[in-house]
């Protein structure tokens, strides 16, 4: 840095300014005039958007700047976004494209860069959606804008794409950049056919709704969310599963089961790939639940919709899987994706028995409660974070248990892994700061009685434990608490 600075060792000077401009996050600038009186605490976001042109930070010159921005907006065009002093055009893989040929044209500029790792996750999903969309004879274009900082890069990127680019290097890319205040990358800015910006988060949107979200206007999004309640209110197990050529989900081996046979159990829909670690890891209590609950002789069943890239990968991973499956890649997979908005797996979406959705996130309620979340409808789940909370208010605030070398105090915690049964838990844990040990209360409680068993003190309530803190630990076959 060049400028100067607090020495380190002036805590007080630091705690006093901190205070002084209610300071809670870095990086935080805030700029004083020549008098000491603050000009703006929000200098930081005025240094990204502006620059130097935001000195001297005053109102007035803010306020000079956000009009010669709208003056901008209001003027602007394709060519006056796209053209520079030394250039008129835009790239096809070599081949030079005058800009005026998109005049009239919906456009997209894609920011992206071969580096990063979401771009190439959705780069292929962008050129499905543009290739559907040019096959409609759609009046519709993409001009690639590289984040690359070398040329090799930027060409091995764009060999992946089927659309317009801007030479490498060329400085236009940083300027939009800039103008559109892009921070993450991949980037999709929509600008309409009179060149004006329509959307500037399209890429989440692309990714929820595919084609059906062109022409990406305010309009056609108020038609979508109308179509998607729409969806919801008629939607049906078989409106969910069945495809125009196919009304039947298979077993391990391909044996075939009609959708109709599943109509009126609870079906979960598990989103899941082989490539997937916390998938992996998630599986096997799934095939715990879902074995516990066919035991208990309950109505449901579970299809497994597979993220897989290739069926060697699908096979090897519905191999272990007890329960049902969409076929590989079955063009119903990314019809559920985008109705359901899953962005990540491992994912398990519930349907109740008249083909609703129950529940969207039934992943945390089987980490945490296991068969015990069934049918995990909300009802039930906040019946056993009750139970969980009655047992908290009854258990000892700090015991000690075999398990553990050091006391363990009674914390609220948001969620933890049990190192007693290794099963996630969430909401309370006996846990040892010391060594960040946590035990689920059951876990913890079953140990008090484990050892209130081998104690010689007997009471009208149950078996005292010797080893807890004064006070004792009193059990009463369910539940443990300080006597």
């Amino acid at each position: 840095m060049p400028w100067p600075a607090l020495p380190f060792s002036d805590v007080n000077a630091k705690e006093k300014l901190l205070k002084a401009f209610n300071v809670t996050g870095i990086p935080a600038l805030v700029v004083l005039d020549k008098e000491g009186k603050t000009l703006t605490s929000g200098g930081v976001d005025i240094i990204r958007k502006y620059g130097v042109e935001g000195y001297p930070f005053s109102a007035e010159k803010l306020d000079r700047l956000r009009a010669k921005e709208e003056a901008v907006r209001d003027a602007q065009t394709v060519e006056s976004l796209l053209v520079s002093d030394e250039r008129d055009f835009v790239i096809s893989h070599g081949e030079k494209v005058p800009i005026s040929k998109l005049v009239g044209k919906t456009i997209g500029l894609y920011f992206s860069a071969n580096w990063c790792g979401p771009c190439h996750n959705f780069t292929p999903l962008l050129v499905d959606i543009y290739n559907e969309i040019k096959s409609r004879g759609e009046d519709f274009e993409i001009v690639f804008l590289s984040a690359d900082l070398e040329e090799e890069a930027f060409e091995e990127h764009y060999g992946n794409m089927p659309w317009l680019a801007l030479p490498f290097g060329d400085k236009t890319e940083k300027k939009l950049s800039q103008y559109y205040r892009v921070q993450d990358i991949p980037t999709l800015i929509i600008l309409g056919p009179n060149g004006k910006t329509v959307q500037t988060d399209t890429a989440s949107l692309v990714q929820r709704y595919g084609t059906r979200v062109y022409p990406f206007t305010a309009e056609r999004l108020k038609e979508i969310e109308g179509e998607e309640e729409a969806r919801r209110q008629d939607q049906t197990l078989e409106s969910l599963l069945v495809s125009d050529t196919r009304d039947f989900v298979i077993k391990n081996g391909g044996e075939k089961v009609q959708v109709s046979d599943l109509v009126g159990k609870t079906i979960a829909l598990y989103f899941s790939a082989n490539w997937c670690s916390p998938c992996q890891a998630f599986t096997p209590k799934l095939i715990q639940v879902y074995n516990e609950l066919k035991e208990r002789g309950e109505s449901f069943e579970i299809v497994f919709i597979s993220k897989d890239e290739d069926q060697e990968a699908f096979e090897d991973h519905f191999s272990i899987m007890p329960w049902l499956a969409l076929p590989f890649r079955d063009k119903v997979e990314k019809d559920l994706s985008r109705h359901f908005h899953t962005e990540g797996i491992p994912t398990l979406i519930v349907i109740g028995p008249d083909g609703k959705t129950m529940t969207d996130d039934a992943i945390s309620a089987v980490s945490v409660f296991g068969a015990e979340a069934y049918p995990f409808t909300t009802l039930q789940i906040e019946k056993l974070q009750k139970e969980i909370e009655d047992l908290a208010g009854k258990s000892a605030k700090e015991i000690d248990c075999s398990q553990h070398k050091h006391p363990l105090v009674l914390t609220r915690k948001h969620e933890f892994n049990c190192d007693g049964c290794d099963e996630e838990g969430s909401q309370w844990s006996y846990y040892c700061g010391k060594c960040d040990f946590d035990l689920h209360l059951t876990c913890a409680l079953k140990d008090q009685q484990q050892l209130g068993s081998n104690s010689k003190q007997q009471n009208e309530y149950g078996t005292a434990n010797d080893n807890c803190k004064p006070g004792g630990v009193i059990c009463d076959g369910d539940y443990c608490y300080r006597g």
